[in-house]
């Protein structure tokens, strides 16, 4: 078993319990076990999911060379996803500024891009110059970056091109020097190493946010944050799925659009306003809430 394992891409490590397994040992109940203790220990559904499309590909070549005759992996289920109860933690453009203001460099201009163009920071991280465009104002997307090792962006719909407003262009013509290569990246160290996210992460920008009191904020937040915005300034759906590069609009719905508490709050009112009209649920601010419920009812 381990040697299909090896044959199979997975971003992540892969499952290691079934390695010594004899493959006609390998049963569908033994792999259901293995599937709900991963789920307890605390893994993310997703990544269970990965586990269990690891297994069934290793184990469909295995049906395919007649090592096995059926794909035990294909008999088992997951529990139905559950939903994010707990609202993943974003910006408001209040808190956007602050946060610049509070961070040094490299991770203020990144920051603000990731904000401002909502890339992954692992496709930020792995730009290069030739992929500006300052004239057209544009970013290309080609490649990602983690731990030091280059790849392809996720998904194909991740290669793209997005367009740049005057801000950001600032920003990157900032970090432009003279002697600059087209294959130099944007952000790299001395050495033209691309940078470590996990560094930046823990020496600049948690520093930054505990000190202004944000908590749970990652370099994924800032492009939730983007794609909140971009909802928030009424961006179509489709228009908001091409420029994050996500292969679906469902993943654009409902991982990354999390609604900011005002715009809720103004669209409570407005509906309310529909109904009974504008001066009935309009309040006064310097009323206390038992005097505007007075007020309202009255």
């Amino acid at each position: 078993m381990r040697e299909l394992l090896a044959k199979v891409r997975f971003k992540r490590s892969p499952p290691t319990t079934f390695g010594a397994h004899c493959l006609c040992d390998i049963k569908r109940e033994t792999i259901q076990l293995f599937l709900a203790a991963k789920l307890s220990s605390g893994l993310a559904w997703k990544t269970v999911k990965e586990m269990r499309g690891l297994l069934g590909r290793a184990l469909g070549i295995a049906e395919q060379w007649e090592y096995i005759n059926d794909n035990q992996a294909r008999k088992t289920r997951l529990p139905r996803r559950p939903h994010q109860l707990t609202p993943k933690p974003l910006l408001t453009p209040e808190q956007i500024r602050q946060l610049a203001g509070e961070l040094p460099e490299s991770a203020r201009s990144i920051a603000l891009l990731l904000v401002l163009t909502g890339l992954r920071v692992g496709e930020l991280l792995a730009l290069r110059w030739k992929n500006v465009d300052m004239t057209g104002r544009t970013l290309r997307v080609t490649a990602t970056v983690y731990d030091g090792h280059f790849d392809t962006p996720k998904t194909q719909r991740s290669n793209r091109v997005i367009p740049i407003g005057a801000e950001a262009s600032n920003i990157l013509r900032a970090l432009r020097y003279a002697a600059v290569k087209p294959e130099d990246l944007v952000f790299s160290t001395g050495q033209g190493q691309p940078l470590s996210r996990h560094n930046l992460l823990r020496r600049q920008l948690r520093p930054a946010c505990k000190k202004l009191g944000l908590h749970g904020i990652t370099w994924h937040s800032l492009r939730h944050s983007h794609a909140t915005l971009l909802d928030a300034m009424g961006a179509p759906l489709g228009t908001v799925q091409a420029l994050l590069g996500h292969s679906t609009s469902e993943i654009t719905r409902e991982v990354y659009l999390h609604a900011i508490p005002e715009d809720q709050r103004r669209a409570v009112a407005g509906v309310e306003s529909l109904i009974f009209g504008f001066n009935r649920t309009q309040t006064d601010s310097t009323l206390s809430p038992a005097q505007n419920c007075a007020v309202v009812s009255n």
